[in-house]
């Protein structure tokens, strides 16, 4: 029994880290230098930069089971308190209210005093009380399900700064069912999501809640290079960077293979972890419907720009965690992280290390150079936050053509895909553009992968032509 695992993000080698550790013989083929994906942490004069994710959320278990597993339970650690976020709308910046849950308020008293919305806009906030449910079973935009049920001032200024950065997509083409279906089950269940969510803030107070994110002492990189470690140490995987999958075709007893450099490689199993256009080209000649499919999965792109600066460049000490940028702003940024006010040891003392976000608001600016990219990101920091002079670390990292974009209809285009693969059981698509962009729907993917392909192979391997 052999498997290949295309894509060496964090999908990937966790699908070659279980297959391992299960005894199945596996080759890791990885297009690029590194392994990791997304994932990346660098130790920089003393900064501790992140490329891409920061942290990953505990309630969705894999990730931290995974982080356990390899022996990293002792470098987890939760962000900094108090966890204060702002909202910069306006022109100025206003607290998001404490006890917010996804997008509503988890008690009312927050909320009732929050300078965030108007008396009036309130009111209208206020109406989902007494709207009737929609009674529709479609998939529709986030945006459009609230903006019926809260009205257009949460959305602009609250919810879309909050859900759409996240999946680099406007909040009214981002798929409900895809991000949020809780929402629509919030409303079936008790009509009014306000209400739904104050019974869930009630629920939380008698259990006891905390920080729902989590990172790694050494930064996200951790978590990918105890996976590289681990297997390495298993020995029944063979991992080879720069090597490009240019063609899939089956074959009696398996699949055939080629890489860019020409060589042919003959597995019995395949699991595809590669980025979303690099799966579907892969796909074309094996199984085309599964294609089209996978290439209906539209791809963004974003750039983080990391800078770091003296205390003493800012006109006030910065506070909080980091602001988002509400609909309207003319700002080019979508939004900052105060990367080292929110997680310990992220700067050396007397400096402050910050994340910016371009592209999600302004994706035209992606065009510019990397010196143009720092350079927005001083001047609106300039504007907002008072800091001056040439930043002491300068670090942009961008994503062009790799951020998956949940858009309305993602459910049936991912279920199309898999219908259509459901005849090649030892061949399976896992990854960010299917089921979840997040490090913890991509570690439950990997592991999910691995278990299809390993429990094809010990029934048989069906023959794929």
């Amino acid at each position: 029994m052999t498997v290949l695992v295309v894509g060496g993000g964090i999908t990937g080698l966790t699908a070659a880290y279980t297959l391992g550790r299960a005894g199945i013989p596996t080759t890791l083929v990885e297009a690029a230098d590194r392994l990791g994906g997304k994932v990346r942490t660098e130790s920089i004069d003393g900064f501790l930069v992140e490329s891409g994710p920061d942290s990953f959320v505990s309630y969705r278990p894999a990730a931290l089971e995974l982080a356990r597993e390899l022996g990293l339970g002792e470098a987890l650690i939760g962000p900094t308190q108090p966890r204060t976020v702002w909202i910069r709308s306006r022109g100025r910046f206003v607290q998001l209210p404490e006890a917010m849950g996804l997008v509503l308020p988890t008690r009312l008293g927050p909320f009732i005093t929050t300078a965030m919305f108007s008396p009036l806009e309130k009111l209208r906030i206020g109406m989902d009380l007494v709207l009737p449910r929609d009674g529709l079973d479609r998939d529709v935009s986030v945006g459009a399900f609230l903006r019926r049920r809260l009205g257009g001032v949460l959305v602009d200024r609250l919810a879309g700064p909050l859900l759409g950065g996240v999946y680099a997509t406007p909040i009214d083409e981002l798929s409900l069912m895809a991000v949020v279906p809780q929402l629509r089950d919030a409303e079936r269940r008790h009509r009014s999501l306000l209400l739904a969510s104050l019974a869930s803030g009630r629920a939380a107070k008698v259990g006891g809640s905390g920080s729902p994110f989590v990172t790694l002492a050494g930064g996200m990189g951790q978590l990918s290079g105890a996976l590289v470690e681990a297997i390495e140490r298993s020995r029944g995987v063979d991992v080879r960077m720069h090597s490009t999958a240019v063609a899939l075709e089956g074959r009696r007893g398996g699949f055939d293979v080629r890489l860019a450099t020409g060589e042919l490689l003959r597995p019995e199993a395949v699991v595809l972890a590669s980025p979303g256009p690099a799966t579907a080209g892969l796909l074309d000649a094996i199984a085309p419907i599964a294609a089209a499919h996978v290439r209906s999965i539209t791809h963004g792109s974003t750039a983080v720009v990391s800078l770091g600066y003296r205390l003493d460049q800012f006109s006030k000490p910065p506070a909080g965690h980091g602001f988002l940028v509400a609909k309207g702003e003319p700002l080019a940024i979508d939004a900052c992280t105060l990367s080292s006010l929110k997680w310990a040891g992220r700067a050396p003392d007397g400096t402050v290390l910050l994340r910016v976000f371009i592209g999600s608001h302004s994706p035209a600016v992606l065009a510019g150079s990397d010196a143009e990219l720092v350079a927005l990101g001083k001047r609106d920091l300039a504007l907002m936050m008072g800091v001056h002079g040439a930043p002491i670390l300068a670090r942009v990292a961008r994503s062009m053509g790799q951020m998956p974009k949940y858009t309305v209809g993602h459910l049936e285009r991912v279920a199309g895909a898999s219908a259509a693969l459901a005849g090649l059981p030892n061949l399976t698509i896992a990854g960010a553009a299917f089921r979840g962009v997040g490090v913890p729907h991509c570690v439950a993917q990997g592991r999910a992968a691995a278990a299809q392909v390993a429990q094809a192979l010990s029934g048989g391997v069906p023959d794929p032509v």
